[in-house]
């Protein structure tokens, strides 16, 4: 049966998790093969599933998710030609309640260096994550490679009323894509977004961002968007430890989360290159960014960083200070570990010119107030 589920994966395109429709041939098939429990015969893939207990995403929705770390070293001699098959059973415990079933794919890195294939210490992190309703949930997950190895894991969650409304029934389940997202409505002036694509706890190594960490970036971004009253978006997403910019739009629209999203997969953190340590410090790259921002000739109304609170550095040179001066209103939504009292290299630019505020970001109210601040004060 192990084999017939991931040949009923592999079929299907995508990467992030698609919930499937119900009465479809995909659906019966997973039903078919949820069915019978994997019985242990397959070759074990040594994977660790850790759940994520159910939190109001940065949409305000109620988000349910895991992260799948697996040891680069079980793909070190095979495995790698294929993508990862995962497949997830959602069973609400209402009474006389569907099932639903929700699958993906995961990408195996390949451009990394050969000698990272053999080193014990290295994971990939196969996150994904879901939307459900008020109600109680049991979820059942199933993992398998190229190499026909795979690894199982059940657990149940709970969705509390907190009195934030959502979107979703009780015991209704939804994927968490942004397929449905129309694009900027309205609003006015154009805001500069340049979103820091970092894991938002630290945490073992990896070589991927995490599902949450995903989850809180798209959902900031998209809140931000909705919400900020903008007309139009430019939106750059950067790496501070690459020193790279990963994606750039002039003009963020319909379609652009969901490529968004196949980029922030395919993120490599795993490696640093010799070239990026001996290169341009993270200051000097920042600086690089506003340079090009403070020589457009139709300027942005305001500037927004957006990402997980960085580690911190030196003190800001006089160029960057000088740089600074020249932006219009910058602000700073740093989404904030409970933790973090440092001062990163972000938020010392922000504040060292002119119209900077830093909105700490500990959960989903107060992203609201910091957006809506950002909105009255533009306005």
């Amino acid at each position: 049966m192990g084999r017939v589920l991931l040949l009923v994966l592999m079929c299907w395109p995508g990467w992030g998790l698609v919930l499937v429709r119900l009465g479809s041939r995909q659906h019966r098939e997973l039903e078919k093969a949820f069915e019978a429990t994997p019985n242990g015969k397959d070759r074990k893939m040594m994977c660790t599933v850790m759940p994520f207990p159910v939190r109001p995403n940065f949409e305000f929705q109620f988000w349910a998710g895991y992260d799948i770390a697996v040891p680069v070293k079980k793909f070190e001699k095979e495995g790698r030609e294929r993508a990862i098959a995962i497949a997830v059973k959602v069973t609400p415990g209402e009474p006389g309640a569907k099932a639903s079933y929700l699958f993906s794919r995961a990408g195996v890195p390949r451009k990394i260096p050969p000698q990272v294939w053999a080193m014990k210490g290295v994971e990939m992190n196969l996150g994904g994550g879901f939307l459900v309703g008020v109600g109680k949930y049991k979820v059942q997950l199933w993992v398998m490679d190229a190499a026909q190895r795979s690894c199982y894991r059940e657990w149940k969650v709970e969705a509390k009323d907190v009195g934030v409304p959502t979107k979703l029934a009780r015991g209704e389940v939804k994927d968490s894509g942004f397929e449905d997202w129309e694009g900027l409505q309205g609003g006015k002036g154009t805001v500069s977004v340049y979103m820091h694509a970092a894991a938002f706890v630290p945490r073992r190594i990896t070589t991927k961002l995490s599902a949450w960490d995903r989850a809180v970036l798209l959902g900031s971004l998209r809140s931000l968007l909705d919400v900020g009253g903008f007309a139009r978006a430019r939106v750059k997403v950067f790496q501070l430890d690459g020193r790279q910019v990963i994606f750039e739009r002039e003009e963020f629209g319909k379609g652009d989360f969901e490529k968004l999203m196949d980029v922030l997969m395919g993120l490599n953190l795993g490696t640093v290159s010799y070239e990026t340590l001996k290169g341009p410090s993270e200051e000097v790259f920042l600086t690089g960014l506003m340079k090009e921002e403070s020589a457009r000739e139709a300027r942005s109304d305001a500037v927004v960083f957006l990402g997980p609170t960085a580690r911190s550095g030196p003190k800001l040179s006089p160029l960057a200070r000088e740089l600074r001066a020249q932006l219009p209103p910058v602000f700073y939504l740093a989404l904030t570990p409970w933790f973090s009292v440092e001062s990163d290299l972000i938020e010392r630019f922000v504040k060292a010119g002119p119209g900077g505020k830093i909105h700490s970001v500990y959960q989903p109210t107060d992203l609201a107030k910091a957006i809506r601040e950002i909105r009255e004060r533009l306005n």
